[in-house]
């Protein structure tokens, strides 16, 4: 039995831990921009100098980011309609699981056949979560556009991490363009 307990604590733990590693996005945007003139795009070089990421990463970001835009049907320039700026902020997250009360058995508290018991141990997760921001800037009129971010990413996890990078680019691109819902 204290098999069983033991594989169900691990279970919670493990189904907390993966609850964790959704990404929330959200974006907003100027209602009084044409966006249909947006065709071409670049970065905005002092935006990815300032990216907090190690060079690989930026790289990965950066990579990710272009594949989502061609995608899109937006062709790389050195003359762009538009400029893309990348922000990444990072904070550390602290996850604290346990104790919990496990119900015993049977029909007594003190005797009988089965006692309840307390359960487990504290079991604490402690990571760098990370936030990335994708902004579009129109060079022209030196206004930003569009703003997108998705939060939750796990900075200090290198499981899939190209992945995940490319799997949050495209959750917070997905959001471009803005689908405008009629007021009712």
């Amino acid at each position: 039995m204290r098999t069983a307990q033991k594989l169900l604590m691990l279970f919670t733990v493990v189904l907390a831990l993966a609850g964790c590693t959704t990404l929330r996005t959200a974006s907003d945007y100027d209602k009084n921009v044409d966006l249909s003139g947006y065709k071409t795009y670049n970065f905005y070089d002092k935006g990815i100098a300032r990216v907090k990421l190690n060079n690989l990463d930026k790289r990965r970001l950066i990579a990710a980011v272009e594949s989502e835009m061609n995608a899109k049907g937006f062709t790389k320039s050195d003359r762009p309609d538009l400029l893309v700026n990348l922000v990444v902020v990072a904070r550390e997250k602290t996850d604290v699981y346990g104790p919990g009360y496990y119900g015993g058995w049977g029909w007594g508290w003190r005797g009988g056949w089965g006692n309840p018991f307390w359960g487990g141990g504290t079991y604490v997760n402690q990571y760098i979560e990370g936030t990335i921001i994708i902004d579009f800037l129109d060079p022209a009129k030196k206004i930003l556009f569009w703003h997108g971010q998705g939060s939750g990413f796990n900075l200090d996890s290198f499981n899939k991490r190209e992945e995940r990078l490319y799997t949050g680019v495209k959750e917070i691109l997905a959001q471009y363009p803005p689908t405008v819902t009629a007021a009712k």
